[in-house]
C-alpha cells in the first residue's frame, strides 16, 4: 500500500512538471525540441508502463468527466482523415500538435482533482507569467532578446533562423517599435498569451495586481502591435466592467477618456516639440495599424486570400474537410501567399477546413457550453477563489476568439490547451466545493 501511494505521489509530481513545462514551451528548447517534449516522452513511457501493468486495459475514466470528450472524438475523426488527407506527413504532423494540445489540457485535469491542487498548479504558471511579462518589458526598451526569439542574433545557436527584422518593412519597423516575444518564437503568440493572462489580474481582490496588470499587458500588447490582441483586451475591459463588476457608467466614461485621448495624440502629431512628436506619430501610427488603416505588407489581404483558398477547397469536400494538416497542404499546392505564407492564420476557419463542418459544430458548441458554464459558476459558487478562477477563465474564452487569429495557427498554441485544462478542472470540480461549503 505504502509503495502505491508513494508511486501516486511521484506521478503526480511528474505530471506536475509536465504541466509547468508546456507553460515554459519553445523558452527553453533547441531547434524544434522542447524541455516539454523531454517531458512527454517520460509521462507517455510511464503510461504505457502502466498500461502494460493492467494487462492492457485501457482506462477510459478521464474521459468520463464532463467535456472531455470532444478531445477523443477529435483526435480519432483526425486519424480517420489521414485517408484523404492531402499530404500524410503533414497529417501526422498535425496529429502530433493534438496529442500535445490533449495530452495538456487532459494531465491539468487528472492533477487539478481538488482546489488545493488547482492552486499549487496556479501558482506555478502565475510564477512563469510575471517571468514573462519582466522578459517582455525588457525587450521592449532594450536590445535584449531572449535566445529563441525570432529577432535574436544568437538564434542560429539554439538551431533556429533568425528574422533580419532592420532589413524587413514590417508594421513593427514601420511603427518604429520594439516587438517582445519573451517565452515564444513569434511576438503575436506573446500578445496572445498576455490577453489571456490580463483577466486573471482584472478579477484580482487586490487593486495593486488590477492595475499592475491593466498597465504592463496593454503596454507590451501594444508594443506588439497585435491588432487581434488588441481587440481582445477591449472586449476583456468592457466584458469586466459590463458583466463582472456591472458598471455601465465606468465603461463608458472609460471609452469617453480614451477617445479623448487618442484625439489629443492626433493633435501632438504636429508638436515644434521633437520627442513629443515623435511620440505622437508613433502612438498614432500604432493606432491606425491596430484599427486596420494602415496595411504594412498586405497582412489584412493575404489574410483574406489564406482564408479565401482554405473554403474553396472545404466547399469542394461537401463539408467533410480536407482532413489533418489540409489546409497547409492546400495552400503548398497552390503557392505560399505573399511568397512565404501557407499557415491559415485563423483558428476558426482552420478547424472548419480540416475537420468538416460536424466537428468544428461540435467543437464551437463545446467552447461555448465551456465558456457559459464557467459564466455560470462564477455567479452562484460559495467558494471565493473558485469565483475568481471561473471569472477569470471565462472572460480569457471570450477574449481569445479573436484573439486567436493574431496567430499562424494555436494548434501547437500551449496557453490554449491550458487554458481549456484549467476551465474544464474549475467545472468538474465546482459541484463537490460547493456541496461542502453549503454542509
Amino acid at each position: 500500500m505504502q509503495a502505491i501511494k508513494e508511486y501516486i505521489l511521484t506521478k503526480n509530481k511528474l505530471i506536475l512538471y509536465f504541466i509547468v513545462s508546456s507553460a515554459i514551451g519553445v523558452a527553453i528548447s533547441y531547434a524544434d525540441f522542447y524541455l516539454f517534449h523531454l517531458m512527454l516522452f517520460i509521462l507517455s513511457f510511464v503510461c504505457i508502463f502502466e498500461l502494460k501493468e493492467n494487462n492492457y486495459l485501457l482506462s477510459l475514466d478521464l474521459f468520463k468527466k464532463k467535456y472531455t470528450q470532444i478531445f477523443l472524438i477529435i483526435i480519432l475523426w483526425y486519424l480517420v482523415s489521414l485517408f484523404w488527407t492531402p499530404d500524410i506527413i503533414l497529417g501526422l504532423k498535425y496529429i502530433f500538435y493534438l496529442y500535445c494540445g490533449t495530452a495538456i489540457t487532459l494531465s491539468i485535469v487528472y492533477y487539478s482533482d481538488s482546489l488545493k491542487k488547482i492552486n499549487t498548479l496556479f501558482y506555478y504558471i502565475t510564477i512563469l507569467v510575471f517571468l514573462q511579462i519582466f522578459i517582455g518589458f525588457i525587450e521592449s526598451f532594450t536590445p535584449f532578446r531572449m535566445p529563441i526569439s525570432s529577432y535574436s542574433s544568437i538564434a542560429t545557436f539554439f538551431g533556429k533562423e533568425p528574422i533580419n527584422y532592420s532589413a524587413t518593412d514590417s508594421a513593427l519597423a514601420y511603427i518604429n517599435i520594439k516587438p517582445p516575444t519573451s517565452f515564444y518564437w513569434n511576438t503575436n503568440d506573446f500578445a496572445i498569451c498576455m490577453g489571456i493572462s490580463m483577466p486573471f489580474f482584472l478579477c484580482h481582490n487586490k487593486n495593486f495586481i488590477k492595475f499592475f496588470g491593466i498597465l504592463t499587458i496593454t503596454t507590451l500588447t501594444v508594443m506588439s502591435a497585435s491588432r487581434a490582441v488588441f481587440f481582445g483586451l477591449i472586449i476583456i475591459y468592457s466584458i469586466y466592467l459590463f458583466l463582472i463588476k456591472k458598471r455601465i457608467g465606468t465603461l463608458l466614461f472609460t471609452w469617453t477618456i480614451s477617445l479623448i485621448l487618442l484625439i489629443s495624440i492626433a493633435n501632438l502629431r504636429n508638436s515644434e516639440n521633437p520627442r513629443i512628436n515623435e511620440v505622437a506619430n508613433t502612438v498614432n501610427a500604432i493606432s491606425l495599424y491596430l484599427q486596420g488603416e494602415i496595411d504594412i505588407e498586405g497582412s489584412i489581404q493575404w489574410r483574406r486570400n489564406l482564408a479565401m483558398n482554405g473554403m474553396d477547397a472545404f466547399y469542394k469536400t461537401y463539408g467533410r474537410g480536407l482532413g489533418a494538416g489540409g489546409s497547409v497542404a492546400n495552400q503548398e499546392i497552390i503557392g505560399p501567399v505573399a511568397g512565404r505564407f501557407t499557415s491559415m492564420h485563423n483558428f476558426w476557419i482552420e478547424f472548419l477546413v480540416e475537420g468538416g463542418i460536424i466537428i468544428a459544430f461540435l467543437f464551437f458548441y463545446w467552447y461555448l457550453a465551456l465558456t457559459y458554464n464557467l459564466y455560470k459558476i462564477s455567479k452562484r459558487t460559495r467558494d471565493a477563489q473558485l469565483r475568481y478562477f471561473s471569472e477569470s477563465l471565462f472572460i480569457s474564452m471570450i477574449a481569445f476568439i479573436p484573439s486567436a487569429i493574431a496567430a499562424s495557427s494555436t494548434i501547437y498554441f500551449f496557453p490554449m490547451w491550458i487554458m481549456f485544462g484549467f476551465g474544464i478542472s474549475v467545472i468538474s470540480i465546482s459541484s463537490k466545493v460547493d456541496r461542502i461549503k453549503i454542509s
